[in-house]
This record gives C-alpha cells, structure tokens and sequence, in this order.
C-alpha cells in the first residue's frame, strides 16, 4: 500500500512539472525579442527639444547649370566644365535648426534665382569672380529641408540626417556673417587675408565652394567636426572670402 501511494505521488510531481514548464512557442514570441537590430535602428523619440541638424540630398545641378558657363576655351571656364562633367552626381547639404519655442528653420547655399519668393530669406550674397554680378544667395528660411519631393515634384534622395552637437543659437548668425554684405571695399576693417567674411560678401562663386562648404564652416564655428558626407562635393574646400587689399595700408603723408 505505501508503496503504490509513492507511485501515485512521484506520477504527481512529474505531471506537475510538465504542466508547469510547457513547450516554447516560437511563434508567440514577440518582435522585440526576435528581431533586436531592428529595434536599436528605430528613430528616437522627439521630445520637441532644441536642436541642429545637417541634410544631405542628392542633385543634378552639375547637369542642369553645366551649360551657363560660357563656351571659352581658357580657365577658369575650361576647369568649370570639367568640374561639372565629374561631378553629375552630388549631394547638396543644408543645416537646420529648432529653437526653444519648438520653430523649425534651415540655411543653405542657393542660385539667387532658385526660387522667385525666396528673397525675403536672403540674408547674405556671393559674386561671380571679377565681377559686380551676385551669383548666389545665402538663405534662411523657416521650416525644414524638404525632405519629400523637390518643388517640380519629383522625389528627392536623403543621404543624410543626422543631428549634430551644436548650440542653435549660433548657427542663424554665423551664417549671416559668412554671407555679410554690408561695406565697401577700403573700409576700415575690410582688410585681411580672406579666412573670413569682413562685409565684402560671402566667398566668389565656384563650383566646388558651395553650400557643402558653408555647412562645414558653420558647423565647424560651432565646434563640430564632421567627415564629409558621401558625393558632398566642396565640403572639404576653404572658403575664400574677398577682403581689401589697401584697407590696411597707413594713410598716404602727401599733401
């Protein structure tokens, strides 16, 4: 008799167990713990915090401006067009920003003619070398680079997003001044070596000193270094501003 009731009692535990510990269920699994990169990939949550940001989106100006430069056979427009011609597929780069109040904004590089209604947004200007002809505008605009489709509607390519340490509040007057377009030449405070914006205007327009260019300069007046982005011609150029050569030079002692 004790002995069929130890039986019974070791059948019990055993039943027990297996009821208690039943077979996984893969498919019940939920996603997270299935597919974990997928989740380390997901964008963050936006709390709506200040912030900077640096947009690359690809583009066909090389093929779409390529027949502005004058047919000559001499430089500086033979190497312009052989700049084109390598460089028909690139990446424009803009820097946007989020103040305290939550307001988008964003600042580029652009053809003074890129868009009749921007004017109002234009806060500085660049020549065309060895002339009084502005060729580009530096902008900023409210709300945030178009990241859908171009205003001919066709799709754009991101090929970068990404938000970078930087105090917003520097950025919209660091490109003011790198745009800066309010002296003469010979005014006082004119003079210089041309490492910085002295009111003259921004650097003379060349195809591989573009809106890439001013980006990094910003970014870099920021404290932040950053690697150019892939087909982001021009970011690793020096910009060239044009200053006064005689804006230094002492007062002429002849009556």
């Amino acid at each position: 008799m004790v002995a069929a009731l130890l039986l019974c009692a070791a059948v019990y535990a055993e039943e027990k167990t297996v009821v208690e510990s039943p077979a996984i269920n893969t498919n019940s699994i939920p996603a997270v713990f299935v597919a974990p990169a997928a989740i380390l990939k997901a964008e963050p949550v936006d709390d709506n915090r200040p912030q900077v940001r640096v947009v690359g989106i690809k583009t066909d100006v090389a093929i779409r401006y390529q027949n502005i430069i004058p047919p000559l056979p001499l430089p500086p427009f033979t190497t312009w067009r052989r700049w084109f011609r390598d460089h028909r597929e690139a990446v424009h780069c803009a820097v946007e920003w989020r103040n305290e109040s939550g307001a988008w904004f964003h600042g580029e590089l652009r053809s003074t003619h890129f868009d009749n209604n921007a004017e109002q947004y234009r806060v500085g200007f660049g020549e065309f070398p060895g002339t009084a002809y502005d060729a580009y505008g530096i902008y900023i605009m409210p709300g945030r680079v178009k990241r859908d489709v171009d205003k001919e509607g066709r799709p754009l390519v991101v090929t970068v997003d990404e938000e970078v340490p930087c105090d917003f509040r520097h950025v919209a007057e660091n490109i003011r001044r790198y745009g800066a377009k309010n002296a003469r030449s010979g005014d006082a405070g004119t003079g210089g070596r041309g490492q910085d914006n002295v009111g003259l205007g921004g650097p003379a327009y060349k195809p591989s000193q573009n809106s890439n260019t001013m980006v990094k300069y910003i970014l870099r007046a920021c404290g932040v270094t950053l690697k150019a982005p892939d087909l982001a011609v021009g970011w690793d150029s020096e910009p060239h501003f044009p200053y006064s050569s005689n804006a230094d030079a002492p007062e002429s002692e002849s009556p």
